[in-house]
């Protein structure tokens, strides 16, 4: 029989088309990081104080005081001392100075305790030294409005859930490049809007617009990158694009640090999106899409373009092959959501897909939070953030590739979650730390394993609609994780035992996964049940099921 997997083998399965894609998606990738994350350094939060209207154009030159002196003396004047079992909160308070100038506030300070203490009615100072820029500060998004920096953040992670799922199904239904143009140019106009917003309420909508949109151009770029490949490179091609997502952490801080402004550090967010907008004519429609949808003819000229950039012959008459034997694979016409239902192992699969997906985000940014109390300043903090995904990646290659993908993503997990029970009783400081530090890198290993391993389990017409499905877990597991946080008032320890026990459960279930490792991408649903006979020992040797005829069994087995 034969298969899409057989025609990349004679157009070339690694080879200058493959390379040119693969740039093109790693750009995308980082960009995903930079506008994922974007909210870190444009929402910083600064130290604030209140203004005082009638002492702004005071300058203290008679105290022979600089500027920055002199803004230290008024905030020290101005602000209420409270005591320590007292509510109120000196940056959004401050004492009724109506009527008092600075000169008189500063010779009578003994009597100041005495006026009434008032709400910030006219603004607010901010403290510049870490953020010079944030829209936190530009609207002032502090006391009453202090939950408004996240509440923004959870309306980004809303815009994911979305392009999870109708960009998901937008390029099922009409392709993935088509869907990938237009997640482009709209995340190039979404983006751009963002920088240009005066409004916190317009801001908020059109973040939400460009977390669909961004994210619905990395979840196609990664589907289409895992359907021109052969199992061989299909491990190193969708961890290996995770790396560019780390990079991302540095390139932000970067960014962060030396542009200060923050509507300047969306447009360089944005930027990448306008590079690469000329080069999607290198893109061509997966042909795997084309041939399971029955469009031949246009999958023919994809395939005879693949071949000339790859510089091979055009393969001789297999697209009509596989316009006769998929004659009798019905499921690929007509596959939708519904047909998971009509299979109980399909049901078994996605249900444990996505609570592992849930799983696999709820761990990792609750691990993730506890970067930011290291002791060094957030910059800093977000660097060591993004340099402990960089070796976790590269051991999702390794025990991918030697493991398996069930024995890799199940140890990895349980791992995460002792390392989370034994975080509890671990002393403050640098041993708890770095007990905490091996629970992200393992989290994070494995959530790059899950994202190849889900590809590899879902059948073509629904392998974007299913991993688009499990991103939904994945991004609602993200939003829990702070909630979860919160537990710890009523008792410590809750939070850890919990993403804990979590983790080792998702760990346990992948053993009820198939292995998919070395097998070929399945394009119907029944390629997907027959995983299930694939023994799990038979992964690092040869396995019949996954050689295809008249060829080399080497380059199908991982």
């Amino acid at each position: 029989m034969t298969s899409f997997d057989d025609i990349l083998r004679e157009i070339g399965s690694l080879s200058w088309y493959q390379v040119r894609s693969y740039i093109f998606i790693c750009t995308i990738a980082l960009a995903g990081c930079l506008m994922t994350f974007a909210q870190v350094f444009i929402g910083g939060q600064s130290d604030h104080w209140c203004k005082v209207g009638h002492w702004e154009d005071e300058d203290c030159s008679q105290w022979n005081l600089t500027s920055s002196e002199c803004l230290l003396l008024q905030r020290n004047l101005s602000t209420p001392k409270f005591a320590k079992d007292d509510d109120g909160d000196p940056k959004c308070m401050k004492y009724n100075l109506t009527g008092i100038d600075l000169e008189t506030a500063y010779e009578n300070q003994d009597i100041l305790t005495e006026l009434d203490v008032i709400k910030c009615d006219e603004g607010w100072h901010f403290d510049r030294s870490i953020h010079a820029s944030t829209i936190t500060e530009d609207w002032e998004l502090v006391c009453d409005r202090s939950a408004m920096p996240n509440v923004l953040q959870s309306v980004y992670l809303a815009g994911l859930l979305v392009g999870c799922i109708s960009f998901g199904i937008l390029a099922d239904r009409f392709g993935r490049y088509f869907t990938i143009i237009l997640c482009n140019v709209l995340s190039v106009v979404f983006g751009g809007l963002c920088v240009i917003s005066s409004r916190v309420l317009v801001y908020a909508f059109l973040r939400f617009m460009a977390g669909a949109v961004t994210y619905g151009a990395s979840l196609v770029c990664f589907v289409l990158g895992t359907e021109i490949v052969l199992p061989k490179a299909r491990v190193y091609f969708g961890v290996a694009l995770w790396y560019l997502f780390a990079i991302g952490y540095f390139v932000l801080s970067a960014i962060g640090y030396f542009v200060q402004n923050w509507r300047m550090q969306l447009a360089l967010f944005t930027l990448p999106y306008i590079i690469t907008l000329p080069f999607l004519i290198i893109l061509t429609e997966s042909p795997r899409w084309l041939i399971t949808h029955k469009k031949y003819d246009r999958a023919e000229k994809v395939i005879k373009k693949i071949a000339q950039i790859n510089k091979k012959e055009n393969p001789a008459g297999l697209v009509s092959k596989l316009r006769r034997i998929d004659d009798e694979k019905v499921n690929t016409k007509k596959a939708n959501i519904l047909d998971i239902l009509k299979h109980r192992e399909l049901v078994g699969y996605s249900l444990n897909l996505i609570y592992n997906w849930f799983v696999q985000s709820f761990v990792y940014y609750g691990l993730s939070l506890g970067t930011s109390s290291l002791g060094v300043n957030v910059y800093v903090a977000f660097c060591i953030s993004g340099a402990v995904e960089i070796p976790a990646y590269t051991i999702s290659i390794f025990t991918m590739k030697k493991m398996g993908r069930k024995l890799s993503t199940g140890s990895l997990m349980i791992l995460a979650g002792v390392s989370c029970f034994a975080t509890i009783p671990a002393p403050l400081g640098p041993i708890r730390v770095a007990v905490a530090m091996i629970g992200k890198f393992a989290i994070t290993a494995s959530f790059a394993n899950i994202y190849v391993h889900t590809a590899e389990i879902f059948p073509t017409p629904l392998r974007t609609l299913g991993i688009g499905s499990c991103s939904v877990a994945a991004r609602a597991g993200g939003i829990v994780a702070p909630l979860i946080l919160v537990l710890e008032k009523t008792w410590k320890p809750l939070p850890l035992i919990l993403f804990a026990s979590s983790s080792v459960l998702a760990g346990i279930l992948v053993f009820l996964l198939p292995e998919t490792k070395g097998a070929p991408m399945p394009d119907t649903i029944e390629d997907t049940l027959s995983l299930k006979k694939r023994a799990y020992m038979s992964v690092g040797k040869e396995d019949p099921n996954s050689i295809l005829e008249n060829h080399d069994s080497k380059e199908v087995n991982l």
